[in-house]
């Protein structure tokens, strides 16, 4: 080989050694901004994901606030409403005697 032959193979050898350097650091800048973007979507992620439990538990208790207003509304009721009628003891006691001594 020639002089020119052997300067030319050296000369895309290096040609050829820069641009895989070129493309390594290229890769690893790329894989760098890959994990930042990375980070950042994950902390967004919680962010949002904090929010929304947070409105659902708080639509839940005041679900369950509500709910047990009326329960203890509706019992109130129900024991008024019993204790206004009128209790007859004795026909009441006959009723058992008859059940139980006959």
């Amino acid at each position: 080989m020639s002089d020119r032959e052997v300067n030319t193979i050296s000369h895309l050898l290096e040609v050829e050694q820069k641009a895989s350097l070129l493309t390594s650091h290229a890769q690893e800048d790329a894989d760098k901004k890959i994990a930042a973007a990375k980070v950042q979507a994950d902390a967004e992620f919680q962010a949002q994901f904090k929010k929304i439990v947070e409105t659902c538990e708080k639509s839940y208790s005041d679900k369950v606030a509500a709910l047990e207003e009326s329960k203890n509304q509706k019992i109130s009721e129900y024991k008024t409403r019993i204790s206004a009628f009128a209790q007859d003891k004795s026909a009441f006691n006959s009723y058992l005697d008859s059940i139980l001594l006959a």
